[in-house]
């Protein structure tokens, strides 16, 4: 999106490359197939992508391994080693609470066209180095705290966050997420930015 001055920022630039990205294609080509069987059409991808409710899951599930990794994070700043049972437990919660996460990602993913779906690679890519990060830290806390486990936590987040960045422009650029087409009438794809 240009900024008032006329200027796209390097990050949007940088993300729309990721849309037109060859590699990304292949390996979205590469996963529609066992995703479409998995998670694409039935019960399982429709509550997965949140058909009862009318809005798409994904939103609300990855707040529950984001929270639990900052909270990890915040203890292991404020508290180090006094907080060592209960930051491991929350890296613990972290990796279990990010399966139904990434279920319900690529659920959506399943529905998306070739361009959010190449975003969508990338995305589901940096989160799973952040699940993989996370359990390390959650292994190393399993001897009791050490600033390596923090560290490991921090890199988490990192990869989580940029994970998000992509997610964001899925949900507010590329404008797709499940959701009940009823709420359109009421404005939901006519919205405004005025800033």
């Amino acid at each position: 999106m240009p900024t008032r001055s006329g200027h796209r920022s390097a990050v949007t630039v940088a993300i729309e490359g990721l849309e037109r990205d060859p590699t990304l294609g292949r390996v979205a080509e590469e996963l529609t197939p066992p995703v479409d069987a998995l998670l694409g059409m039935g019960p399982l991808g429709d509550t997965l992508r949140g058909r009862s409710v009318g809005h798409a899951l994904h939103p609300l599930l990855v707040q529950v391994p984001l929270g639990a990794l900052v909270s990890a994070s915040a203890l292991d700043l404020v508290q180090g080693g006094h907080a060592a049972d209960q930051s491991r437990f929350l890296m613990g919660l972290t990796c279990l609470s990010a399966l139904p996460a990434a279920l319900s990602g690529w659920a959506e993913w399943s529905h998306a066209d070739d361009r959010t779906k190449r975003v969508g690679v990338a995305h589901a890519a940096l989160n799973i180095a952040g699940v993989v990060t996370s359990f390390a830290s959650y292994l190393v806390r399993r001897r009791g705290w050490s600033p390596a486990g923090a560290v490991l936590t921090g890199v988490a987040g990192t990869a989580f966050g940029l994970g998000g960045l992509l997610g964001g422009h899925l949900s507010l650029v590329r404008k797709f997420a499940s959701h009940d087409p009823a709420s359109d009438d009421e404005g939901a794809l006519h919205g405004q930015y005025a800033g």
